[in-house]
């Protein structure tokens, strides 16, 4: 089931994920109360969605343009409703979910095409390119950086490519396997699992996004460090653009020029649309091992993971949490009996506080037990975290993160409609920066009277390498009523500059988007962008593809 196939207008189409797994803030009692005390008032239900259909134009596009435009399509493979134009026209950004609520609603597509083949697409394109119709790829449409933002210009349509979802083919001696791009990450995971392999490619929204989106944003899941990012995983693809076919040749490894599929990989929908994709694929791990553990201060913390990874281990899950998302933790449990907050509380009474573990930080690994070798390696793992100071928690500490690692985002949906902003920030830096790059991070909010309002920022490492790690940062603060856009806008540019200015790319697995390209333009060069200006030129010529992302500033 993908996020569309029961939503309607009515029942909240912003939202995240199936309603049915929906859940209240009230439902984390201790949470709320947390909030509540820190901001001195109560939280109530009392931010609604407008009914935005009121407040978009019909299309201008009919039916019979689309006839006329598309003689190849059939007349079900189109839509310029005004509910799939919305339901279509938005992604899930914090961005997106403001103007939702405040009514501020941005250029939404005219319409909206479903091809079913590769020879569809090449017929839309082609045909689009004539017209200048412009194009947005769409596939999961879980994206958070803006990636589908409009402006009034021109006719536009989203091509929803939902339909195309075969897996083409399997070699089980190659472990290799190739998909068309509109899977979504459970069914792409259970027609693998059946054959006894896993993709390993499990972000936080795998349950609602898609093959195509985790492509054109460089996507990494939460299981990176024993599988990689999406960008490791791909041997070659087959694209549509408006000047042709790009049907890569692909090898394990090879030394035969450049591999240009590689231009596709992060692409954003500018240069074209992948149909397929031919994926690595892994042997099912059926036993799984966490090693837990508290340390004193996150930098503490962050340096027993850099020597870990530099000593040739590698987790398939890292987490450390600063002291304020530990401490959060704590709250998020529906339980009074178990749990990370009666854990962590009884120790620290006992026996952490006298060692210095005030404001502790949680560490959780997991490892895929394939051998005897990865059960020493765990072992080795416990000895390493306790010669770093790291004191070693119960395995049975992280399950209530795992259990729940594909439903947070649910959370953000009940905060919103409680005036509560929530948006992160993620970004990966060289492990010489990372500390300072943290600091700066929250130094940067002091601009601004995000403190003083009683914004809570807080952090964890993840997605790490020999090399460096990334950050994930969450912000949480009091929305101000009739200036909901500006304050987010205000909070996004402060933050943003100080990653930048830090030495941390501007993402790490969301991509760049609308959101992030006044920054992502800082960070390359005349060179590099006159380079990738020439690729989209030549392969699409009239500009259609999703215009105004990335290195196209769509004047």
């Amino acid at each position: 089931m993908n996020r569309y196939s029961n939503k309607n207008l009515s029942s909240g189409f912003w939202k995240w994920g199936d309603p049915a797994k929906a859940f209240h803030l009230n439902d984390f009692p201790r949470f709320k109360s947390f909030l509540e005390e820190k901001w001195k008032r109560k939280l109530n239900d009392d931010f609604k969605a407008p009914d935005i259909t009121q407040l978009i134009p019909e299309s201008t596009f009919s039916e019979n343009d689309f006839s006329k435009t598309f003689p190849n399509l059939k007349q079900e493979q189109f839509s310029n409703s005004k509910e799939s134009r919305i339901l279509y026209g938005f992604g899930k950004s914090c961005h997106d979910i403001i103007r939702i609520f405040s009514g501020k609603i941005p250029p939404l597509p005219d319409f909206v095409l479903f091809p079913e083949s590769e020879d569809e697409v090449e017929h839309i394109l082609q045909n689009a390119s004539k017209n200048k119709i412009r194009l947005i790829p769409f596939s999961g449409g879980s994206n958070v950086t803006g990636a589908f933002e409009l402006n009034e210009k021109n006719v536009s349509c989203v091509v929803n490519l939902q339909r195309m979802k075969r897996m083409v083919a399997i070699d089980e001696t190659s472990h290799t396997a190739t998909f068309e791009t509109g899977i979504f990450g459970p069914e792409l995971e259970k027609i693998l699992n059946a054959k006894g392999f896993t993709l390993g490619h499990f972000p936080q929204s795998f349950e609602y996004s898609a093959l195509g989106g985790w492509l054109a944003t460089r996507s990494g899941g939460q299981e990176s460090g024993q599988y990689g990012k999406i960008e490791d995983m791909v041997l070659g693809i087959r694209a549509i653009t408006p000047n042709g076919i790009i049907d890569t040749k692909d090898f394990p490894k090879h030394a035969s020029g450049i591999d240009t599929f590689r231009l596709f990989i992060g692409s954003e929908g500018t240069l074209g649309i992948i149909t397929q994709a031919k994926l690595r694929i892994h042997k099912l791990q059926s036993e799984q091992k966490w090693i837990v553990a508290l340390f004193k201060t996150f930098d503490e913390g962050a340096e027993a993971v850099r020597c870990l990874l530099q000593q040739g281990i590698h987790p398939g899950i890292l987490r450390l949490s600063d002291p304020l998302e530990t401490k959060l933790f704590s709250t998020m449990r529906n339980s009074e009996s178990g749990g990370l907050k009666k854990l962590i509380g009884a120790l620290i009474k006992s026996r952490l506080a006298s060692k210095g573990f005030n404001e502790p930080c949680i560490l959780m690994t997991r490892f895929s037990i394939r051998n005897d070798s990865d059960f020493a390696m765990t072992k080795f793992t416990c000895r390493f975290f306790k010669s770093h100071n790291g004191f070693i928690l119960p395995s049975s500490t992280a399950g209530n993160w795992e259990e729940h690692r594909f439903t947070l985002p649910y959370l953000r949906d009940t905060l919103i409609e409680h005036r509560v902003m929530i948006d992160t920030f993620e970004t990966i830096a060289y492990w010489k920066n990372t500390s300072a790059l943290y600091l700066n991070v929250k130094e940067s909010l002091k601009k601004s009277a995000f403190y003083d309002k009683g914004g809570l920022l807080f952090c964890h490492l993840s997605h790490v390498y020999e090399t460096g790690a990334c950050l994930y940062f969450t912000m949480i603060a009091p929305m101000e009523r009739s200036n909901e856009e500006a304050q987010w806008m205000n909070y996004k540019t402060l933050v943003t500059d100080a990653i930048i200015e830090s030495g941390g790319a501007v993402s790490h697995h969301h991509g760049v988007g609308k959101d992030h390209q006044p920054w992502y333009l800082k960070t390359i060069d005349a060179g590099e962008k006159e380079l990738l200006q020439a690729v989209k030129k030549h392969l699409d010529p009239n500009g259609i593809m999703n215009p105004g992302k990335l290195f196209d500033p769509e004047n």
